[in-house]
């Protein structure tokens, strides 16, 4: 029986992909998908939505974190639509610069039954959003949360949902000059929590550059907070910043694994303590669609 000559280009494409994972030590990732809607206590699926937003799934919440470039209309893009009302979602908005804060993000009532929104500053809007400023503790919907006050404007948040603790600085970072302003902050979560699963910090300013300081901030984060995982952010459209980082990092020895997205829709499961990347294969097929003609896929939501 022959085989059809575009069936023929994916099958190509996904032998050659197996067998570069396998080379890489990665080859489970094909065999073993990981299935989305199994999510269980104290694990998450972490998804990369550019700069400095991220999208967690739990076994009962989604949490989205300064989420822009998203309307209603691709919202399936950040959650995955057919499943969001079996969960409760929570939008986090550290402050209201442009490059963490679009209104538009109000308009995902309209396709949301549950949804709340956490924001960290005082904003004018109906009893569905929940304004907080720096060191606050509240608890709504299963989740508990703390702020602190970032170096620039608005909050970070720490995050306690489903067993997990998760920490999304905002625009919270060691930007120069004295670090006890930065140093305050972080050393008052250490004695909120001293069990931190995942955590997100900003590498970067605004205009995409890395500098001393900011690199000394994020490992003082890192040996104070103690957490399982870390990932950089805020140096949208220079992501090759978050790898170099990461192996840097590396070099140091660190307890706590730093990992590093380089695409949007990038994923990434954490299950006992450990983290994975999900979505190599689609990424080096998309890499292969070039050269096969395979169509570029878009990423679809969590």
């Amino acid at each position: 029986m022959s085989i059809p000559a575009g069936r023929m280009i994916h099958l190509s494409a996904f032998l050659l992909t197996t067998i570069l994972l396998t080379q890489s030590g990665q080859a489970s990732m094909i065999s073993k998908p990981f299935k989305e809607k199994d999510v269980k206590e104290k694990e998450a699926i972490i998804q990369y939505l550019g700069h400095s937003g991220w999208a967690i799934k739990t076994q009962n919440h989604i949490l989205i974190f300064d989420c822009v470039g998203y309307n209603e209309r691709s919202l399936g893009e950040v959650i995955n639509l057919t499943e969001v009302n079996r969960k409760k979602v929570s939008v986090f908005v550290s402050h209201d610069h442009p490059d963490h804060y679009s209104p538009a993000i109000f308009d995902w009532r309209k396709s949301i039954r549950e949804i709340n929104y956490i924001v960290g500053w005082k904003l004018e809007t109906g009893s569905y959003c929940l304004c907080l400023g720096p060191r606050e503790k509240k608890s709504l919907n299963g989740l508990e949360i703390w702020t602190i006050k970032s170096t620039d404007e608005g909050v970070g948040f720490l995050v306690k949902v489903d067993d997990l603790v998760v920490f999304h600085g905002g625009d919270h970072a060691y930007w120069g000059g004295s670090i006890d302003s930065f140093s305050r902050e972080i050393d008052y979560l250490a004695k909120v929590e001293d069990k931190i699963d995942i955590v997100f910090l900003a590498l970067a300013t605004g205009t995409g550059q890395r500098s001393e300081s900011i690199t000394r901030g994020i490992f003082y984060a890192i040996e104070k907070l103690r957490p399982k995982v870390m990932f950089p952010m805020h140096a949208g459209g220079r992501e090759y910043l978050y790898k170099e980082f990461a192996q840097e990092a590396e070099k140091k020895s660190l307890k706590t694994k730093v990992c590093y997205c380089l695409n949007k829709g990038d994923k990434f499961i954490y299950q006992n303590g450990e983290i994975k990347k999900l979505n190599l294969t689609l990424k080096l097929n998309q890499d292969l669609g070039q050269q096969s003609n395979c169509r570029r896929s878009r990423y679809h939501g969590l």
